[in-house]
């Protein structure tokens, strides 16, 4: 977790390499500090204010160790000074490797546990300090990139999730300022903060003075030292010789002793800066989907000070607080960091997958800005656009797309597929262009598209259009039938104003919009294979076709189906049942006379479904079929395409949020044969003359191709194997619906008091909670969640860091999406607390 404490200032120090003095600085800077505070107060530094020095880790004897050395030269301040090594290895070689060769001596098991170690320390500093103002320095092993105890992680790496400000000691020695510049950069990518950059002076290289210079552009503190003695003599004399060389750069004005003065004071400036920011952003900021009505409050603005895994670290102006079952309560406010971690358990709105500040995915963008930039994309390539193009054919596009249009986000990305379905409609049935008149999309209620006029115009009247003064809602949208557990059972229900017919046969109970009926498993829900030939197929195509004949009978044109496959997200994480979008998309595909006349008639395909429909897949029939895959795609819920779930592939499918992990805006809109041909002529006119600035960015290109590469990779070597075994899936090579949330746990909390239903596939979990108003005007789900995010979740066994849980409610549903990486331990962790938090609901 990030630590951050008004009275106890932190620096990380970083070396550019071995030998650069990095111990020697850091133990310049300890006694700086000391004495600093010494004189500034009216008496002598007491034990009740102090300095700390931590060596994470350690390689070397004892009697040689960078803890030692600092205890020598800071012996003379006695109680003032504490120090302390975590994990001490006696040869004197890489930590990895010292490690190996003492089996005998405490060993972290994760990378994680040495991050722990470090906050335990840093809370025993606190308790130490008992309210007075202290410092403390964490001295890393080696350069920048030593590898941590855990390879292949590095030191850099490893630290990161603390978010400590560092202090690099640069190089004084000859190639000292490539290493310096190098380390340089790599910490700057990872999103570290350089409080300073310090080295020692060398009069023959002097690397300082083209350092100084370099860092000073960027606005980064740089020191010089004099170099310390050379050794001769005895050594007590040298010893000598070096004190009064302490004395001499940490005097009034010199340079150790205005190091340590600009570290409290940059300290000091940082708090100010977060304890402002709320103000700030309310007299600046326009928040989208947000009445500023109510959030008017400093207290109600969360500030994002940085991001790492799941967590976000975050800052509160009052952080309201309570604990859970398993909190472990603290001594004293000091103790707590200003900082806390929060689950984001909206996964940035949707677009997290990878986990915040992946390296991976941050080294990718960091290689094709260095390389491109942006460049422009039409009748040119580069090879992230290509090799993405590429890649996405032959995942979530195989079997039936031809190519990918590249634009900026979810909302572009529909824009785009409804001007290829419409268009294609039109050129076959004769009504496309200007002679196009009123032409409608037929979808799903409670489905969002994004807010661009016209993906709003491509969905229902609904809190997200209706105030648009230029809404015109253009279509018909079906009202779903939903999968849920409800009372522990996987039932669907039928929803919305829709006048279903009576059930097709028994099994089925009438419900307050239709009827509903259960399954004994989810896998049985999900089982098309065996589903579409039952009453209730049959039910559903009857059901679907006259529905079409009476629209058709109105004068009614239609020019595309767009849907959001499995789930709708935005318009409440309604779970739909995958035979009704099978069934609509069989029957749409079958229509041709009535959506294009009698002279199309049997342009559609006949029979069954079978896998991947049966048909050509690059012709389109009936109507152009598109999946908005923005949310829902790309292992969102546990597969790569919703092809393999509803057995039909589309004409057209939309990408976008998690295509790059989280890291960047960037869509894709895939389509088949026949769709790009409606636009192949020798006119430029009738080309697809839509496009962006940023089309095909290389940055955002390169991070969705190793984001893609990222999940492959997790898939060969046999990722989400337990989270699979919870639901039943995987056991002799046989698929189905999982979810990480587990599916006891699934069963159990729809049985709940207040709850209606809850469902969860994949990364996703929804909670329906009761409420007589419902929909997204609803504040309930506001309510619990807003004491959920005051609760501290903790590890009895410490298997991760205590965080609480962010997320924003959608009316009266409360939704949690995890990472495709997120802990097993994490997730029953936050299942206890949120059937906690149901129990006190």
């Amino acid at each position: 977790m990030p630590l951050l404490f008004p009275n106890l200032r932190i620096s990380q120090v970083f070396g550019a390499n071995t030998d650069v003095g990095k111990t020697l600085l850091t133990t310049a800077l300890v006694r700086s500090s000391v004495a600093r505070y010494a004189q500034s107060s009216s008496d002598e530094a007491g034990p009740s204010k102090r300095v700390f020095y931590l060596k994470p880790v350690s390689t070397g004897q004892d009697d040689e160790s960078d803890v030692s050395y600092v205890e020598r030269n800071t012996g003379r301040y006695g109680s003032s000074v504490s120090t302390r090594n975590l994990f001490q290895y006696r040869e004197p070689m890489s930590p990895h490797l010292a490690a190996q060769l003492a089996p005998d001596l405490p060993f972290p098991k994760s990378n994680d546990e040495l991050i722990r170690g470090v906050e335990t320390y840093t809370r025993e500093c606190l308790a130490e300090l008992k309210g007075s103002r202290g410092a403390l320095y964490v001295e890393t092993a080696g350069g920048v990139h030593s590898p941590a105890l855990h390879p292949p992680h590095t030191q850099s790496t490893s630290l990161l999730p603390l978010r400590l400000p560092s202090i690099l000691i640069a190089s004084p020695h000859l190639g000292g300022i490539s290493t310096t510049l190098a380390s340089y950069e790599s910490l700057h990518l990872r999103g570290y903060h350089i409080s300073a950059v310090l080295c020692l002076d060398h009069p023959y290289y002097r690397n300082h003075e083209f350092l100084a210079d370099y860092f000073g552009e960027r606005g980064i503190k740089f020191w010089d030292v004099p170099p310390p003695p050379e050794k001769e003599g005895t050594v007590r004399e040298d010893r000598a010789r070096l004190g009064e060389w302490y004395d001499r750069i940490q005097a009034p004005g010199e340079g150790a002793a205005e190091v340590a003065e600009w570290l409290d004071r940059e300290h000091q400036e940082r708090i100010g800066r977060l304890e402002g920011m709320p103000e700030r952003t309310l007299k600046s900021v326009w928040w989208p989907f947000t009445q500023h009505g109510l959030v008017n409050k400093k207290e109600d603005v969360m500030v994002i000070d940085s991001a790492h895994g799941d967590n976000f670290d975050a800052y509160y102006t009052k952080p309201p607080v309570k604990a859970s079952s398993s909190l472990v309560e603290t001594d004293a406010a000091s103790t707590e960091s200003l900082l806390k971690p929060y689950f984001d358990g909206s996964a940035s709105w949707f677009t997290q997958s990878h986990g915040h500040a992946n390296t991976d995915l941050t080294l990718a963008a960091a290689h094709a800005a260095g390389r491109y930039g942006h460049v422009l994309f039409p009748s040119g390539t580069h090879e992230p656009a290509l090799n993405l193009a590429e890649k996405l054919k032959e995942t979530v596009g195989k079997g039936w797309a031809e190519r990918v249009f590249y634009s900026d986000n979810g909302s572009t990305g529909t824009e785009v597929a409804l001007k290829m379905a419409l268009r294609a409609a039109g050129r076959r049935y004769g009504w496309d262009g200007e002679r196009g008149g009123e032409v409608g999309v037929i979808g799903l209620r409670g489905g969002y598209h994004g807010d661009t006029i016209g993906s709003m115009d491509a969905t229902e009247a609904s809190a997200f259009n209706k105030a648009v003064d230029w809404y015109k809602g253009r279509g018909h949208w079906f009202s779903p039938p939903i999968v849920q557990f409800i009372n522990g059972t996987p039932t669907i229900s039928t929803t919305g104003p829709d006048h279903w017919p009576a059930p097709p046969s028994s099994g089925f109970t009438p419900a307050p919009d239709g009827w509903q009926t259960t399954f004994k498993s989810i896998q049985a829900v999900y089982d098309l294979g065996s589903r579409t030939a039952s009453p209730l197929a049959d039910y559903y195509r009857s059901y679907i076709r006259s529905s079409f004949e009476g629209l058709v009978k109105e004068g009614r044109k239609f020019g595309a189906v767009m849907m959001e496959p499995t789930c709708l997200g935005a318009g409440g994480m309604l779970f739909v049942d995958p035979l009704f979008q099978a069934c609509l998309i069989e029957v749409v595909r079958s229509s041709g006379d009535l959506f294009g006349g009698a002279e199309h008639k049997g342009r559609g395909y006949e029979g069954e479904m079978s896998a991947l429909d049966g048909r050509d897949p690059g012709e389109w029939q009936g109507l152009p079929i598109i999946y908005d895959e923005v949310f829902s795609g790309l292992h969102r819920f546990g597969y790569n395409s919703a092809s393999s779930v509803l057995s039909h592939t589309p004409d057209i499918s939309v990408y976008a949020k998690i295509l790059t992990g989280g890291l960047l805006p960037l869509s894709a809109t895939l389509a088949s044969t026949s769709i790009f041909s409606a636009f192949l002529s020798e006119h430029k006119v009738d080309a697809l003359l839509h496009g962006h600035s940023y089309t095909a960015n290389p940055v955002g290109c390169a991070v969705a191709l190793k984001a893609v590469e990222i999940v492959e990779a997790h898939e060969r070597a046999g990722g989400w194997v337990e989270e699979k075994k919870g639901w039943g899936v995987g056991l002799e090579g046989e698929e189905g619906r999982w979810s990480f949330w587990g599916e006891d746990w699934v069963g159990r909390v729809s049985k709940r008091e207040g709850v209606r239903g809850v469902m969860a596939m994949g990364t996703v979990c929804a909670i329906e909670l009761e409420d007589g108003q419902g929909g997204y005007e609803s504040h309930r789900a506001l309510s619990f969640l807003t004491a959920l995010r005051r609760t501290i979740i903790t590890s009895p066994d410490e298997a991760f860091a205590p965080f609480q849980i962010h997320s924003r409610p959608l009316g009266n549903v409360v939704y949690i999406i995890t990472s495709l990486f997120t802990q097993p331990e994490v997730m029953r962790a936050m299942e206890r607390t949120i059937e906690e938090e149901l129990g006190r609901a």
